[in-house]
Protein backbone atom coordinates (compact mmCIF):
# COMPACT_ATOMS: atom_id res chain seq x y z
CA UNK A 1 0.00 0.00 0.00
CA UNK A 2 1.31 3.46 -0.91
CA UNK A 3 -0.49 6.54 0.35
CA UNK A 4 -0.19 9.41 -2.14
CA UNK A 5 -1.09 12.48 -0.14
CA UNK A 6 2.32 14.00 0.49
CA UNK A 7 4.69 16.33 -1.34
CA UNK A 8 7.56 13.82 -1.01
CA UNK A 9 5.59 11.19 -2.90
CA UNK A 10 7.57 11.75 -6.09
CA UNK A 11 11.07 11.88 -4.59
CA UNK A 12 10.84 9.39 -1.72
CA UNK A 13 12.01 5.86 -2.44
CA UNK A 14 9.05 3.84 -3.67
CA UNK A 15 7.71 0.37 -2.95
CA UNK A 16 9.61 -2.19 -5.05
CA UNK A 17 12.75 -0.06 -5.34
CA UNK A 18 16.15 -1.35 -4.29
CA UNK A 19 17.02 0.22 -0.95
CA UNK A 20 20.18 2.33 -1.11
CA UNK A 21 22.70 0.72 1.22
CA UNK A 22 24.13 2.64 4.14
CA UNK A 23 26.14 2.20 7.29
CA UNK A 24 25.29 4.46 10.23
CA UNK A 25 26.28 4.38 13.89
CA UNK A 26 23.96 4.05 16.83
CA UNK A 27 24.29 5.87 20.13
CA UNK A 28 26.88 3.34 21.35
CA UNK A 29 29.07 3.86 18.28
CA UNK A 30 28.14 0.49 16.75
CA UNK A 31 27.82 0.46 12.96
CA UNK A 32 24.60 -0.79 11.39
CA UNK A 33 24.66 -1.77 7.71
CA UNK A 34 21.24 -1.95 6.08
CA UNK A 35 21.69 -4.58 3.38
CA UNK A 36 23.79 -6.90 5.53
CA UNK A 37 21.21 -6.78 8.33
CA UNK A 38 18.29 -7.14 5.89
CA UNK A 39 19.68 -10.46 4.68
CA UNK A 40 19.01 -11.83 8.16
CA UNK A 41 15.54 -10.34 8.69
CA UNK A 42 13.31 -7.53 7.43
CA UNK A 43 14.08 -4.04 8.74
CA UNK A 44 11.56 -1.40 9.76
CA UNK A 45 13.17 2.01 9.19
CA UNK A 46 11.65 5.09 10.79
CA UNK A 47 13.01 8.42 9.58
CA UNK A 48 12.10 11.10 12.09
CA UNK A 49 12.84 14.81 12.44
CA UNK A 50 14.35 15.02 15.88
CA UNK A 51 13.76 14.90 19.60
CA UNK A 52 12.07 18.33 19.54
CA UNK A 53 9.21 17.12 17.28
CA UNK A 54 6.06 16.25 19.25
CA UNK A 55 4.77 13.84 16.58
CA UNK A 56 8.17 12.13 16.48
CA UNK A 57 8.09 11.77 20.25
CA UNK A 58 4.65 10.18 20.05
CA UNK A 59 5.64 7.77 17.28
CA UNK A 60 8.89 6.68 18.96
CA UNK A 61 7.02 6.11 22.25
CA UNK A 62 4.40 3.97 20.51
CA UNK A 63 7.12 1.94 18.79
CA UNK A 64 9.01 1.52 22.07
CA UNK A 65 5.87 0.09 23.72
CA UNK A 66 5.41 -2.33 20.81
CA UNK A 67 9.10 -3.28 20.51
CA UNK A 68 8.55 -6.82 21.83
CA UNK A 69 5.94 -7.38 19.12
CA UNK A 70 8.46 -6.41 16.43
CA UNK A 71 11.04 -8.77 17.91
CA UNK A 72 8.46 -11.57 18.11
CA UNK A 73 7.60 -10.96 14.44
CA UNK A 74 11.27 -11.46 13.53
CA UNK A 75 12.01 -7.96 12.27
CA UNK A 76 14.52 -5.32 13.28
CA UNK A 77 13.36 -1.80 14.14
CA UNK A 78 15.72 1.12 13.51
CA UNK A 79 15.16 4.87 13.76
CA UNK A 80 17.16 7.36 11.70
CA UNK A 81 17.64 10.88 12.96
CA UNK A 82 19.39 13.95 11.51
CA UNK A 83 20.68 14.75 14.98
CA UNK A 84 24.09 13.87 16.37
CA UNK A 85 24.81 10.78 18.44
CA UNK A 86 24.88 12.62 21.79
CA UNK A 87 21.45 14.16 21.19
CA UNK A 88 20.08 10.79 20.05
CA UNK A 89 21.45 9.07 23.15
CA UNK A 90 19.89 11.65 25.47
CA UNK A 91 16.54 11.19 23.69
CA UNK A 92 16.81 7.38 23.71
CA UNK A 93 17.61 7.33 27.42
CA UNK A 94 14.97 9.89 28.40
CA UNK A 95 12.25 8.10 26.41
CA UNK A 96 13.47 4.54 27.22
CA UNK A 97 13.69 3.58 23.56
CA UNK A 98 14.93 -0.03 23.22
CA UNK A 99 15.71 0.05 19.51
CA UNK A 100 18.73 1.72 17.87
CA UNK A 101 18.65 5.35 16.83
CA UNK A 102 21.11 5.90 14.00
CA UNK A 103 22.71 9.30 13.40
CA UNK A 104 22.54 10.71 9.87
CA UNK A 105 23.72 14.17 10.87
CA UNK A 106 25.22 14.89 7.42
CA UNK A 107 21.86 13.91 5.81
CA UNK A 108 23.58 11.55 3.33
CA UNK A 109 21.07 8.74 3.84
CA UNK A 110 18.10 11.10 4.12
CA UNK A 111 19.05 12.64 0.77
CA UNK A 112 19.81 9.28 -0.89
CA UNK A 113 16.32 8.12 0.05
CA UNK A 114 14.73 11.33 -1.31
CA UNK A 115 13.47 12.46 2.08
CA UNK A 116 15.05 15.86 2.71
CA UNK A 117 12.19 18.17 3.63
CA UNK A 118 12.76 21.27 1.51
CA UNK A 119 9.34 22.52 2.58
CA UNK A 120 10.44 22.84 6.21
CA UNK A 121 9.76 26.51 7.02
CA UNK A 122 12.69 26.67 9.44
CA UNK A 123 15.19 25.19 6.95
CA UNK A 124 16.52 22.89 9.62
CA UNK A 125 17.64 20.14 7.22
CA UNK A 126 15.29 17.49 8.47
CA UNK A 127 13.79 14.41 6.84
CA UNK A 128 10.20 14.09 5.80
CA UNK A 129 8.86 11.62 8.40
CA UNK A 130 8.66 8.28 6.66
CA UNK A 131 8.47 4.63 7.68
CA UNK A 132 9.75 1.83 5.45
CA UNK A 133 9.84 -1.93 5.62
CA UNK A 134 12.87 -3.36 3.83
CA UNK A 135 12.54 -7.01 2.85
CA UNK A 136 15.27 -9.61 2.98
CA UNK A 137 15.77 -9.07 -0.75
CA UNK A 138 16.94 -5.50 -0.01
CA UNK A 139 13.89 -3.92 -1.61
CA UNK A 140 11.24 -1.58 -0.24
CA UNK A 141 8.32 -3.79 0.75
CA UNK A 142 6.16 -1.02 2.27
CA UNK A 143 6.30 2.74 2.72
CA UNK A 144 4.28 5.30 4.61
CA UNK A 145 4.86 9.05 4.42
CA UNK A 146 3.41 10.98 7.34
CA UNK A 147 4.07 14.45 8.62
CA UNK A 148 1.78 14.63 11.66
CA UNK A 149 -1.23 12.54 12.67
CA UNK A 150 -0.96 10.35 9.57
CA UNK A 151 2.11 8.42 10.77
CA UNK A 152 1.62 4.67 10.93
CA UNK A 153 0.82 2.98 14.20
CA UNK A 154 2.79 -0.08 15.30
CA UNK A 155 -0.25 -2.20 14.43
CA UNK A 156 -0.30 -0.87 10.86
CA UNK A 157 3.41 -1.55 10.45
CA UNK A 158 3.14 -5.05 11.89
CA UNK A 159 0.18 -5.81 9.59
CA UNK A 160 2.29 -4.78 6.58
CA UNK A 161 5.23 -7.07 7.34
CA UNK A 162 6.23 -9.53 4.61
Amino acid sequence: MVITLHPKDETALKVGAAAPDFTLKNTDGISFNLLTAAQEKPIVLVFYRGDWCAWCQLQTAQLAKAYDQFEAAGVALWAISPQDTATNEAFRTRREIPYPILADDDLAVIRAWGLEDELDPNHENIPYPTTYIIGQDGRVHWRRLGRTKDRPTPEEILAALP
